[in-house]
C-alpha cells in the first residue's frame, strides 16, 4: 500500500486513490493545504495496485523532444484571455468538433481550483488562464479513461505530475488520448491561496458595510 513517510515522495496526482479497487483512499489536507493519500488500512487488501500507478515510484526515463514549435492563436480576444498564446483553445475546439471531451483546471463556485470536463464549445472559456494552484483533481482520471474506453477523443490538461499520474493510472496507451502538460516550477501553497479568498471576502464585506453606513 502507499505509505506517505517523506513528503517529497508525492506529487498529489491522485492516481493512487483513483485507482483502489476498494475505495478506502481518500486525500486529506496538510496543514499548507497539500494533499496526500491516506489509506484505511482496516479495509485495504493489499492488492498494489495503488503503487504500480505512482508515477514517483515508477518513474518515466528522460526524453529528448522529438520536435518544438512556436504557436499562437490568431484570434486576439481568446488570445487575451489566455495563458501561453491561446493554443488550448484550438486543441480544445477541434477535440470538440470530433465528439470528444477537454479535461482542464478551472475555479468551481468557491474559487477552488477543480478538474472537470467539458463536450461543447462554450464550456472552455472556463479552462483557460493559469490558475497558479495545482487543480483538486477529483475522479477526473477514471472520467477520463470512461471516455477513452467508449471510443471518444481525450484532450487531457494538467501539470505534469497530474499527467504522469493519467497515464499511470490507465496503465495502457490509447491512440484518442491527447495529454497536454505544461511547464511547472512548482505549485504553491492551496492554503495560501485559502488565506487570499478568505481575505478578499473579509475585505468585500467591510466595504459593503462602509457603503451601507455612508447612505444612511
Amino acid at each position: 500500500m502507499i505509505d506517505i513517510i517523506q513528503k517529497q515522495d508525492c506529487c498529489g496526482c491522485g492516481a493512487c486513490v483513483q485507482i483502489c479497487p476498494k475505495g478506502c483512499m481518500c486525500m486529506v489536507e496538510d496543514t499548507e493545504g497539500f494533499l496526500y493519500p491516506q489509506v484505511d488500512k482496516s479495509v485495504c487488501v493489499n492488492c498494489g495496485l495503488c503503487e504500480k500507478v505512482c508515477p514517483v515510484i515508477h518513474q518515466n526515463k528522460s526524453r529528448t523532444p522529438l520536435k518544438v514549435y512556436a504557436a499562437k492563436n490568431m484570434d486576439e480576444e481568446v488570445r487575451l484571455k489566455s495563458s501561453s498564446g491561446g493554443i488550448f483553445t484550438l486543441l480544445a475546439e477541434s477535440v470538440i468538433k470530433r465528439g470528444g471531451v477537454v479535461f482542464g483546471a478551472k475555479f468551481d463556485d468557491e474559487w477552488m481550483v477543480v478538474h472537470d470536463y467539458t463536450d461543447n464549445i462554450e464550456g472552455v472559456a472556463a479552462f483557460r488562464g493559469s490558475k497558479y494552484v495545482q487543480s483538486i483533481i477529483g475522479n477526473a482520471y477514471r472520467k477520463a479513461e470512461q471516455f477513452l474506453k467508449s471510443g471518444r477523443m481525450v484532450l487531457f490538461t494538467g501539470t505534469p505530475c497530474q499527467i504522469a499520474g493519467l497515464k499511470k493510472y490507465l496503465r495502457k496507451e490509447y491512440k484518442k488520448l491527447l495529454a497536454v502538460d505544461l511547464v511547472c516550477h512548482g505549485v504553491p501553497s492551496p492554503k495560501v491561496w485559502q488565506m487570499y479568498l478568505e481575505e478578499t471576502n473579509r475585505l468585500k464585506v467591510i466595504d459593503k458595510k462602509k457603503e451601507g453606513d455612508f447612505f444612511k
